[in-house]
Protein backbone atom coordinates (compact mmCIF):
# COMPACT_ATOMS: atom_id res chain seq x y z
CA UNK A 1 0.00 0.00 0.00
CA UNK A 2 1.14 3.68 -0.82
CA UNK A 3 -0.60 6.12 1.82
CA UNK A 4 -0.89 9.79 0.18
CA UNK A 5 -1.07 12.16 3.33
CA UNK A 6 -1.99 16.03 2.21
CA UNK A 7 -0.66 18.71 4.99
CA UNK A 8 -2.16 22.10 3.20
CA UNK A 9 -2.25 25.25 5.13
CA UNK A 10 -0.54 26.53 8.32
CA UNK A 11 0.76 23.84 10.01
CA UNK A 12 -0.54 24.24 13.76
CA UNK A 13 -1.50 21.51 16.06
CA UNK A 14 -5.14 21.14 17.72
CA UNK A 15 -8.00 23.13 17.45
CA UNK A 16 -9.71 26.22 19.58
CA UNK A 17 -12.33 23.19 20.68
CA UNK A 18 -15.07 25.54 19.30
CA UNK A 19 -19.01 24.23 18.10
CA UNK A 20 -17.55 24.69 14.35
CA UNK A 21 -13.83 23.95 14.47
CA UNK A 22 -12.57 21.16 12.86
CA UNK A 23 -9.07 19.38 13.35
CA UNK A 24 -6.13 20.49 12.04
CA UNK A 25 -4.63 19.69 8.69
CA UNK A 26 -1.28 19.28 10.54
CA UNK A 27 -3.25 16.89 13.26
CA UNK A 28 -4.96 15.15 10.51
CA UNK A 29 -1.32 14.59 8.89
CA UNK A 30 -0.17 13.26 12.01
CA UNK A 31 -3.07 10.84 12.67
CA UNK A 32 -2.43 9.75 9.30
CA UNK A 33 1.02 8.78 9.38
CA UNK A 34 0.28 7.11 12.76
CA UNK A 35 -2.19 4.77 10.92
CA UNK A 36 0.16 4.03 8.59
CA UNK A 37 2.70 3.41 10.67
CA UNK A 38 0.74 0.31 12.78
CA UNK A 39 0.13 -0.82 8.95
CA UNK A 40 2.78 -3.38 8.58
CA UNK A 41 0.90 -2.95 4.62
CA UNK A 42 2.17 0.50 4.34
CA UNK A 43 5.13 0.53 2.62
CA UNK A 44 5.21 4.50 1.19
CA UNK A 45 3.77 7.71 2.23
CA UNK A 46 3.79 10.30 -0.40
CA UNK A 47 3.13 13.70 1.86
CA UNK A 48 1.50 16.35 -0.35
CA UNK A 49 2.57 19.38 0.90
CA UNK A 50 1.43 22.95 0.32
CA UNK A 51 2.06 24.97 3.58
CA UNK A 52 3.59 28.21 4.40
CA UNK A 53 5.10 26.77 7.53
CA UNK A 54 4.04 27.26 10.79
CA UNK A 55 4.70 26.43 14.59
CA UNK A 56 8.08 24.50 15.22
CA UNK A 57 6.95 21.97 17.32
CA UNK A 58 4.35 20.57 15.31
CA UNK A 59 7.09 20.82 12.50
CA UNK A 60 9.08 18.60 14.72
CA UNK A 61 6.69 16.15 15.40
CA UNK A 62 5.49 15.63 11.88
CA UNK A 63 9.06 15.11 11.32
CA UNK A 64 9.28 13.32 14.03
CA UNK A 65 6.35 10.80 13.11
CA UNK A 66 7.42 10.42 9.18
CA UNK A 67 11.05 9.37 10.34
CA UNK A 68 9.24 6.52 12.88
CA UNK A 69 6.96 4.85 10.02
CA UNK A 70 10.51 4.43 8.14
CA UNK A 71 12.21 3.03 11.31
CA UNK A 72 9.21 0.84 11.91
CA UNK A 73 9.30 -1.40 9.06
CA UNK A 74 12.58 -2.27 6.62
CA UNK A 75 12.28 -0.71 3.10
CA UNK A 76 9.47 1.39 4.19
CA UNK A 77 10.00 5.28 1.89
CA UNK A 78 8.45 8.62 2.28
CA UNK A 79 8.16 10.43 -0.98
CA UNK A 80 7.44 14.43 -0.64
CA UNK A 81 5.56 15.63 -3.16
CA UNK A 82 5.34 20.02 -2.88
CA UNK A 83 2.25 22.32 -4.17
CA UNK A 84 2.51 25.65 -4.75
CA UNK A 85 4.88 26.69 -1.03
CA UNK A 86 6.74 24.31 1.13
CA UNK A 87 8.39 26.78 3.21
CA UNK A 88 9.15 27.07 6.50
CA UNK A 89 7.76 24.63 8.42
CA UNK A 90 6.74 23.19 5.33
CA UNK A 91 10.24 21.99 4.05
CA UNK A 92 11.14 21.12 7.57
CA UNK A 93 8.63 18.05 7.22
CA UNK A 94 9.69 17.36 3.67
CA UNK A 95 13.28 16.76 5.05
CA UNK A 96 12.20 13.86 6.80
CA UNK A 97 11.74 12.02 3.64
CA UNK A 98 13.53 10.25 1.17
CA UNK A 99 12.76 12.44 -1.71
CA UNK A 100 10.89 16.02 -2.61
CA UNK A 101 9.63 16.61 -5.68
CA UNK A 102 9.22 20.46 -6.68
CA UNK A 103 6.72 21.95 -9.20
CA UNK A 104 9.49 24.09 -11.06
CA UNK A 105 7.44 27.35 -9.76
CA UNK A 106 7.01 25.97 -6.38
CA UNK A 107 8.10 28.04 -3.68
CA UNK A 108 10.57 25.67 -1.83
CA UNK A 109 12.57 25.98 1.81
CA UNK A 110 13.45 29.13 3.94
CA UNK A 111 15.27 27.67 6.33
CA UNK A 112 14.46 29.92 9.53
CA UNK A 113 12.78 30.88 12.51
CA UNK A 114 10.99 33.73 13.72
CA UNK A 115 9.39 34.93 16.77
CA UNK A 116 8.00 38.54 16.49
CA UNK A 117 5.04 40.75 18.14
CA UNK A 118 3.67 44.01 18.21
CA UNK A 119 4.40 46.79 20.12
CA UNK A 120 1.50 48.69 21.02
CA UNK A 121 2.71 51.04 24.04
CA UNK A 122 2.71 54.73 21.98
CA UNK A 123 -0.89 53.84 20.61
CA UNK A 124 -2.27 52.44 23.37
CA UNK A 125 -0.70 55.97 25.77
CA UNK A 126 -2.81 58.49 22.28
CA UNK A 127 -6.14 56.65 23.09
CA UNK A 128 -5.69 56.06 27.27
CA UNK A 129 -5.32 52.22 27.31
CA UNK A 130 -2.96 50.91 30.10
CA UNK A 131 -2.55 47.19 30.86
CA UNK A 132 -2.55 46.00 34.06
CA UNK A 133 -0.12 42.80 34.52
CA UNK A 134 -0.29 40.91 37.64
CA UNK A 135 2.55 38.04 36.87
CA UNK A 136 4.99 35.40 39.14
CA UNK A 137 8.12 36.28 37.03
CA UNK A 138 10.42 38.31 35.90
CA UNK A 139 10.06 37.33 31.94
CA UNK A 140 6.53 35.79 32.48
CA UNK A 141 5.31 38.65 30.27
CA UNK A 142 8.16 38.80 27.52
CA UNK A 143 6.62 40.78 24.40
CA UNK A 144 3.49 42.33 26.30
CA UNK A 145 2.80 44.93 23.42
CA UNK A 146 2.37 47.04 25.99
CA UNK A 147 5.94 47.37 26.59
CA UNK A 148 9.23 47.13 25.07
CA UNK A 149 11.56 44.34 25.50
CA UNK A 150 14.70 44.69 27.40
CA UNK A 151 17.93 43.85 25.99
CA UNK A 152 18.23 40.91 28.52
CA UNK A 153 14.46 39.83 26.92
CA UNK A 154 15.74 40.36 23.78
CA UNK A 155 18.89 38.11 24.10
CA UNK A 156 16.95 35.28 25.65
CA UNK A 157 14.59 34.88 23.03
CA UNK A 158 17.44 35.11 20.47
CA UNK A 159 18.94 32.40 22.27
CA UNK A 160 15.89 30.48 22.34
CA UNK A 161 15.39 31.60 18.55
CA UNK A 162 19.08 30.09 17.69
CA UNK A 163 18.76 26.98 19.28
CA UNK A 164 15.85 26.35 16.89
CA UNK A 165 17.15 27.37 14.02
CA UNK A 166 20.08 24.73 15.03
CA UNK A 167 17.83 22.24 15.03
CA UNK A 168 16.22 22.76 11.73
CA UNK A 169 19.51 23.27 9.89
CA UNK A 170 21.36 20.33 11.34
CA UNK A 171 17.73 18.42 10.08
CA UNK A 172 18.15 19.65 6.60
CA UNK A 173 21.52 18.59 6.87
CA UNK A 174 21.00 15.02 7.71
CA UNK A 175 17.79 14.58 5.59
CA UNK A 176 19.36 15.93 2.60
CA UNK A 177 22.44 14.68 3.31
CA UNK A 178 24.82 17.94 2.71
CA UNK A 179 26.72 19.58 5.36
CA UNK A 180 25.89 22.45 7.73
CA UNK A 181 28.21 24.55 6.07
CA UNK A 182 26.09 24.45 2.94
CA UNK A 183 22.47 25.06 4.50
CA UNK A 184 23.59 28.02 6.74
CA UNK A 185 24.03 30.58 3.84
Amino acid sequence: KVVVIPLKGEIIMGNDGGLFSAISPADTALQSIRRATRDPEVMAIIMDIDSPGGGVTASDILHDALRGFRKEQAGRKVITLCGDLAASGGYYVAVASDRIMAHPTTVLGSIGVIVSSLNIKELAGKIGVKDVIIKSGKNKDILNPFEDISEEQREMLQRVVDSMYDRFVSLVAAGRKLPEETIRP
